[in-house]
């Protein structure tokens, strides 16, 4: 906090009309610096990772709910949803409705920024597109967070992370050549394009402030992702080179890899950088002879003879156990990691120190513990504030309290479908149920 106590962002207000990962993540870093978040859905176009309306066969399988069990309001239930929504307010509203424009429109009066991820040309359907936005406010922030950015030949494509990996450029250099393109398996653009959007949307804080001025963010999430490898294309531009998936191998370190361990699937990644931590590697393995073989004395014939290495330092690993022996190389000066899955990552004794779960309390789903971690400012630490909105949980509160519509008003728009707090996928099978 700062010295008053408040939040770096309290008292900005942003509407959120994100979905899946990389907005809302953006959006939950800044709720967590203490701005006002709210979350804008809709009864018939949710966020996806709410899970299903209504729940089949397996979806306990496919989706992440408490214990596998969707229960009675499974798009309430959903680990993903809740882990990147927390920290924000739920507000539904259908934008293809002029009531729920009208509505919208009200609360851009009073906010500072708005943040969405739709395709092209649809906020412009909705009549909310930058230009009109800054008729109701001269001084909004907006972000569009798309697939391709908002002009160009390929503005109208829709993407996931998984597409984005390849036209971006990512999985022509991850996985195994001569096999197909791999992607990451987590979809790393959605994570970098909300740590960016979270940055420009305070720089855009910070030029309004200094200027007066609102201002539009056009955020391309595919040209996010081929900044990632920039060095590929400089490659190719200097010296005509088209790189190529390398595994876990370095074009410069070796060894530089991921090798076996001790017991079912584990794993231990080796990065040597130069002579000296090759030759501590050596000593660690009792093995100070293979520093001074001539096929490994340097670099270049560590690259020449990676092969031969990897099978020595293999050979090695397979007899440890993977935490003992990173403690073992790090202690020597070698750079090493455990490859952790997500049950070690929760009982791992460094991120519990450093506080990077926090528990939440998500009401119909139960007490988690949920990533906090990057979050370190001293004079303005982050915090849970609350937890994931429930589907139009805080209808009341926005469209009452904050806009100062009655009781009556509100209920009109609930009896009109323009708010709600059930999918409306939901709604007509108890209707279909029911007639039957």
């Amino acid at each position: 906090m700062t010295g008053d106590g408040r939040l770096p962002l309290e008292g900005v207000r942003i509407l959120d009309l994100t979905h899946v990962w990389a907005g809302p993540l953006a959006m939950r870093v800044l709720g967590s610096f203490g701005a006002e978040v709210i979350k804008v859905e809709s009864t018939r176009r949710y966020d996806m990772s709410r899970g299903e309306a209504v729940a089949g066969p397996g979806a306990g399988r496919v989706f992440i709910y408490p214990n596998a069990d969707p229960g009675e309001e499974p798009w309430n239930r959903e680990g993903r949803f809740i882990e990147r929504n927390y920290n924000k307010l739920g507000l539904t509203l259908d934008l293809t409705r002029p009531e729920g424009v009208e509505v919208f429109k009200r609360l851009v009066k009073i906010s500072d920024v708005v943040v969405e991820s739709f395709r092209v040309g649809v906020m412009a359907n909705f009549g909310l597109d930058y230009p009109r936005l800054r008729a109701v406010k001269p001084d909004i922030i907006m972000v569009s967070l798309s697939s391709q950015g908002q002009t160009g030949p390929e503005r109208a494509y829709g993407s996931f992370g998984a597409v984005l990996e390849q036209t971006g450029g990512l999985a022509a250099i991850t996985g195994y050549e001569p096999d197909a393109p791999t992607a990451t398996g987590t979809f790393i653009p959605d994570p970098v394009v909300a740590a960016l959007a979270a940055g420009l949307v305070v720089a855009a804080l910070h030029f309004r402030r200094r200027t007066g001025l609102g201002l539009y963010i056009d955020l391309s999430q595919r040209e996010t992702v081929t900044a990632i490898v920039g060095e590929t294309i400089m490659d190719y531009v200097m010296n005509g080179r088209v790189q190529r998936p390398m595994g876990n191998r370095h074009p410069t370190m070796a060894p530089h890899g991921v090798y076996p361990c001790a017991g079912e699937d584990r794993w231990i990644a080796i990065a040597v950088e130069d002579d000296s931590q090759f030759a501590a590697l050596c000593r660690v393995m009792g093995r100070p002879e293979l520093a001074v073989d001539e096929r490994f004395a340097d670099v270049v014939g560590r690259l020449r003879h990676q092969d031969e290495l990897d099978k020595i330092i293999a050979d090695w690993t397979r007899q440890h156990d993977h935490l003992e022996l990173m403690y073992r190389l790090q202690a020597a000066g070698v750079p090493a990691g455990a490859v952790l899955d997500g049950r070690e990552l929760l009982a791992d004794p460094h991120l519990q120190a450093r506080g990077f779960f926090r528990e939440l309390d998500q009401p119909g789903a139960g007490r988690y513990p949920v990533s906090f971690g990057g979050l370190k400012l001293h004079r303005t630490p982050a915090r849970i504030i609350r937890p994931a909105p429930r589907l139009g949980e805080h209808n009341e509160y926005i469209l009452g309290g904050l806009l100062g519509l009655s009781g009556e008003e509100i209920a009109a728009l609930e009896r009109a479908g323009v708010i709600g707090r059930i999918p409306a996928a939901a709604v007509r099978r108890e209707v279909e149920a029911s007639d039957g």
